[in-house]
């Protein structure tokens, strides 16, 4: 065995339970690693009040990538064991834009960023200080992805900015380029403004 493989081995390993595009956790051992530990997932209470783990599809994809999550086919082990592609190809089927959002919060994590999924109107994730505690801390950046063939209305961009600015965040627009690199634009609302205002200017002249 090689010292990687071994290192894949040590690595607590958790079974999952598939639920249309979400998958449930009830693994204590789990729920501490991945929730206290790598702040991935969101705590609920099942109808028993046990203490449950709702993962979203990019958390999903990232614990089986890093071979910490075990998925089978219709949850039923008589049956095909899933991979990161088999996964990503079920997921989908609910975002297309799945593998995009995963290479941008992939892409933050790696940077060292924590990641949080969900916010509303848009905005896939709201991204922390490194070093903070999401239960504490206020998030520091709101990120709207936006990909080539889906463009963004200016009044859109406007309305997202409101948001930001109102909770004290700054508005990052991410996109993923051709050679699949997360790249990210910082707005703000004086600078959308300013963009309005010159136009004005222009069909005024």
């Amino acid at each position: 065995m090689t010292e990687k493989t071994a290192e894949k081995a040590e690595k607590l390993q958790v079974e999952g339970i598939i639920k249309n595009d979400k998958v449930i956790i009830y693994n204590k051992n789990g729920i501490e690693e991945f929730y206290n530990n790598s702040y991935i997932g969101t705590l609920e209470e099942d109808e028993e009040s046990n203490e449950i783990l709702i993962l979203e599809p990019i958390e999903v994809l990232l614990l089986i990538e890093r071979h910490r999550l075990l998925l089978w086919e219709e949850n039923d082990k008589n049956k095909e064991q899933l991979n990161f592609q088999i996964a990503l190809q079920y997921l989908a089927q609910f975002d297309e834009r799945l593998w995009q959002k995963y290479i941008i919060y992939m892409d933050l994590r790696k940077r060292g960023y924590l990641v949080r999924t969900g916010y509303g109107d848009g905005i896939d994730f709201r991204v922390y200080k490194r070093g903070a505690d999401f239960e504490k801390d206020a998030a520091k950046f709101l990120i709207y992805p936006v990909f080539e063939g889906d463009p963004i209305e200016l009044k859109d961009l406007d309305k997202i900015s409101r948001v930001a600015m109102s909770s004290r965040k700054e508005l990052i627009v991410a996109t993923v380029d051709r050679l699949s690199k997360a790249i990210y634009y910082s707005v703000k609302k004086f600078q959308i403004l300013n963009k309005e205002e010159s136009a004005e200017v222009e069909e005024d002249a």
